[in-house]
């Protein structure tokens, strides 16, 4: 089946949408709301203190969508952008605007621009030891970069002071518990968006 087979699925209204670390986020006291038609965890005991040294937050409700061919899109304050090769990116937005998203970078001299929301994790990483957290994570050289990510394959951006990583949804519950286990020694912990964006305001995640 080609990727434009399945460029127009779209979640029913009805839809629930979770994140693959969802339970981990349960298990580690968050509370859980509707954001939309996704369940989104906010309030985790500690998470302040956390962000004063490292916190990891999960941010795998925004939208994924996979850009293939003509120039790279363009970085805005309300849009990340993460090369995965040379014709290729993956373009972080707003739950409600990827069908506009889609359609804007599906214009003009596009071969493709579909959502891929489920295939990926994006995590945050925040606090002044953000930076420490990823090396111990991994062999990242640079960033923004790519390279082993709790030893699996991984994508690296700079948000302002804040890094947004993103690995395939299928190990996001490793890298998680790698984090978790990585920040004890660090006085970190997991947090939620509201919280990092209180500390970092980001007009992406905010808007999430």
């Amino acid at each position: 089946m080609s990727l434009r087979a399945i460029e127009g699925a779209e979640p029913a209204a009805t839809t629930v949408l979770r994140s693959p670390v969802e339970h981990r986020l349960l298990a580690a006291g968050a509370q859980v709301e509707a954001r939309g038609q996704w369940r989104v965890a906010f309030g985790l005991d500690g998470e302040d203190a956390f962000l004063e040294t490292v916190a990891f937050a999960d941010a795998s409700h925004l939208a994924k969508l996979e850009v293939r061919g003509g120039a790279a899109p363009a970085e805005r304050p309300d849009r990340a952008v993460v090369e995965v090769a040379d014709d290729r990116w993956i373009v972080l937005c707003p739950w409600e605007q990827r069908a506009a998203t889609i359609a804007e970078l599906g214009a003009g001299d596009r071969r493709l621009a579909l959502d891929l929301s489920g295939a990926w994790m994006a995590l945050v990483l925040a606090g002044p030891q953000a930076e420490r957290l990823l090396r111990r994570l991994g062999p990242i050289a640079q960033v923004p970069g790519s390279g082993p990510i709790a030893a699996v394959p991984g994508r690296v951006v700079r948000r302002g002071e804040l890094l947004l990583v993103l690995v395939a949804a299928e190990y996001a519950q490793h890298v998680w518990d790698v984090c978790a286990d990585l920040c004890l020694p660090l006085a970190g912990g997991p947090a939620g968006l509201d919280a990092v964006t209180r500390s970092h305001p980001d007009p992406l995640l905010a808007a999430s």
